[in-house]
């Protein structure tokens, strides 16, 4: 059997919890530069977008001196995070790191625009620690222990709802006032999740130079919260996106595009385009022959939902959902550049996908293939429009 360090077990935990809520498809464990000292580079970076995350895990049991956690803990992290930066985004030569799945990749630092970096330690908990270090040439480091992380990758389990909070958290605790925080940082991020996703102004306005953060129970008030709960359970439609791209997309050797759009989505927006098909579904599967849409943007982007009958022949499916691809980016002027495709028939069975950049250089040719097609279909001739606001924390009789 094995024995592994407890180094080694404190980035699996973090790494298991990474994977299930980020994917492991945009997660390096453990990456080297390869082609370099072949030395690791941080415990666990993740690439997302223009996103990058790059953490340090420590398994450090508290014994009551604080001196030897800020320098077991503290200043080893921030070195090794510092460094890591510096490498990938300083060296005078080409970085490549690998994904266990992957082939070497070369690694690209103009394509991140917004880089984070966070020190978890998994260690025995102990209240009161400091939430960050920062040298202001060196950048901000976010320091959370095992609890906070599990509470922060369980409510904001997207990478848009996570880095949205170490944003706010930043301009929070990095600044020139002094902030007293006499709460666990649980506490914090009930106040974020409770205030419209910030802090209220008061914590964040230079006009206090001093501020002391007393907010002791609000996690527990939070967490046990109707709110809270009834966010949790209209969130389980929201996994019907992450399992598909996880199960489907991602297995396709041209889905990383559909797939990196998808999970851009925050966890509310996933759970308004599942939503949306599964009313599609349940409104239509009872009947014969029936094809039914809707469109709808979100961040610039089309989505285009839609239920197929299952009676009908597969490849001519395939080919009018291709063809619905074009004719909405068509009749939308292209104003959306691009259009996500989401179709699923009876019993949300053999659900299908895909994505459509539009050209709106086409051949007029084309163009009037699309309105003949467009009158065929009779489509967007009596068209209606649907109002719906999806709620991060819906009534409860919704």
């Amino acid at each position: 059997m094995e024995n592994k360090s407890k180094g080694d077990v404190g980035e699996d935990y973090v790494n298991q919890l990474a994977f299930r809520s980020y994917l492991k498809y945009w997660c390096y464990p453990n990456p080297k530069d390869i082609t370099g000292d072949n030395k690791e580079i941080c415990d666990l970076l993740i690439a997302f977008r223009d996103t990058l995350i790059l953490i340090s895990v420590k398994n450090h049991s508290f014994d009551g001196n604080y001196e030897r956690y800020k320098k077991k803990v503290i200043q080893k992290s921030t070195k090794q995070l510092n460094g890591a930066e510096r490498k990938l985004f300083k060296s005078n030569r080409d970085v490549y790191v690998k994904h266990p799945d992957r082939e070497a990749e070369l690694f690209d630092p103009k394509k991140y625009s917004k880089v984070y970096k966070l020190t978890i330690n998994v260690g025995e908990q102990f209240e009161h620690y400091e939430l960050s270090d920062s040298e202001s040439s060196k950048g901000f480091i976010s320091i959370l222990n095992k609890e906070t992380f599990e509470a922060i990758i369980n409510e904001l389990d997207t990478i848009k709802d996570f880095v949205e909070y170490l944003d706010e958290r930043e301009k929070l605790l990095f600044s020139d006032r002094t902030v007293l925080i006499k709460c666990t940082e649980r506490d914090l991020l009930a106040v974020f999740l409770t205030n419209g996703r910030e802090f209220p102004n008061d914590y964040t306005s230079s006009q206090y130079k001093e501020i002391t953060l007393s907010l002791e129970g609000a996690w527990e008030s939070y967490d046990k919260s109707n709110p809270a709960l009834t966010k949790r359970r209209a969130n389980k439609a929201s996994y019907y996106i992450d399992n598909l791209v996880q199960n489907d997309i991602l297995k396709l050797s041209d889905g990383e595009t559909l797939a990196r759009e998808l999970m851009n989505l925050s966890r509310t927006e996933r759970r308004m385009m599942a939503n949306t098909l599964f009313d599609l579904v349940n409104k239509y599967q009872d009947q014969n022959g029936v094809l039914a849409r809707r469109y709808s943007v979100y961040n610039g982007i089309g989505h285009l939902i839609i239920y197929y009958p299952s009676e009908e022949d597969e490849s001519k499916i395939d080919w009018i959902l291709k063809k619905a691809l074009e004719i909405y980016a068509y009749k939308t002027n292209y104003r959306e550049k691009e259009i996500i495709l989401l179709a699923a028939t009876r019993g949300l069975k053999n659900p299908k996908f895909g994505m459509f950049v539009g050209n709106p250089d086409a051949p007029e040719e084309a163009k009037r293939t699309i309105e003949e097609l467009t009158a065929k279909f009779g489509w967007f001739e009596d068209m209606k429009v649907i109002y719906h606001i999806e709620k991060e924390y819906p009534d409860e009789q919704d």
